[in-house]
């Protein structure tokens, strides 16, 4: 977890330590904390923008640890461990659920050092791709890849839509490649999916960008883009 934890009794004194700040300078986890992001979309088939609300709740004790908890409006929470490695998830627990089911894996967010080269591999499903004429249309039910990512820059300025520019920022990239049938003509193609996040010092994630594109034929695909309001 981050330095303060360390002198943090996972029981006893979480009450204490509830009210700091569990994450890093790139990616603060400060309780209470409530951000919203504007979500729009560029698709082969229109979809209705969005706006996605995460808030950093109370921590808990976790598998022995105290982990920091971060909710979003989508209807699940992730706890996230912090410590000298970087962010990862260790769990996860849907607004129905009563108790988190951990991960088989850690999933990084951001592994140290946070340099420019770092790279680390996580599990991913594709968000955009969907099917035209079959059940279930999208395909994040039924294919999973793995994706590379690197951290490219630690300096970038990002200017978001009200004005506002935040730097230093990391500008982290995630590549992955799924081989899909996508029509007679191409038969099997590796399908690009390619993430960008910008993480602000202090500020955690400003933005973050999906592309998905796809052949036309029985697929469709298109584009997320998100960036913070307030």
């Amino acid at each position: 977890m981050s330095r303060h934890l360390l002198f943090c009794a996972p029981l006893a004194l979480l009450a204490a330590c509830s009210g700091r700040d569990m994450g890093s300078e790139w990616f603060p986890l400060r309780v209470g904390d409530e951000q919203t992001m504007s979500v729009s979309y560029q698709m082969d088939e229109p979809r209705d923008p969005e706006q996605w609300v995460m808030r950093v709740d109370e921590p808990v004790v976790f598998q022995d640890q105290p982990v920091a908890v971060r909710h979003h409006s989508a209807g699940v929470s992730y706890y996230l461990k912090v410590d000298d490695q970087g962010v990862r998830r260790i769990a996860t627990r849907t607004d129905i659920d009563s108790e988190p089911t951990a991960d088989a894996e850690p999933m990084w967010v951001l592994k140290a050092p946070y340099a420019v080269g770092t790279e680390w591999t996580t599990a991913t499903v594709p968000y955009l791709l969907q099917r035209r004429n079959e059940h279930p249309r999208d395909l994040k039910y039924t294919h999973k890849v793995q994706m590379t990512w690197r951290i490219e820059a630690v300096d970038d300025m990002v200017t978001l839509a009200d004005g506002s520019a935040h730097q230093p920022c990391l500008r982290v990239v995630g590549q992955a490649r799924l081989n899909l049938y996508t029509d007679p003509v191409n038969g099997f193609t590796d399908v690009p999916l390619i993430s960008r996040e910008w993480y602000c010092k202090g500020q955690g994630l400003v933005k973050l960008e999906r592309e998905e594109q796809v052949p036309a034929g029985f697929m469709t695909g298109g584009t997320l883009r998100a960036e913070q309001l307030r």
